[in-house]
């Protein structure tokens, strides 16, 4: 596979404690199986930034205001 390729470890940062979610809250499961269909995500590479976005317009928008950048390409995608 060729193209850009998340890094195996993300750079960390400090957890938060949660101090509002219940018992309830979390014993509830929350998550599903999805399907790209269903779940569309694009993931901004440009110079590790990693961002997720909902679709390519919006990393292209993004790439514009935060990278001063133009280029499409290091976008990682399973909707293509």
């Amino acid at each position: 596979m060729d193209g850009p390729r998340l890094p195996s470890i993300l750079k960390s940062a400090p957890a938060i404690q949660d101090a509002t979610s219940t018992v309830v809250q979390i014993n509830t499961g929350h998550g599903r199986v999805t399907f790209p269909e269903e779940t569309p995500i694009y993931i901004c590479a440009f110079q590790d930034c990693n961002r997720l976005f909902p679709s390519r317009e919006r990393v292209m928008l993004h790439r514009k205001r935060d990278h001063d950048s133009g280029d499409d390409r290091d976008i990682l995608t399973w909707n293509e």
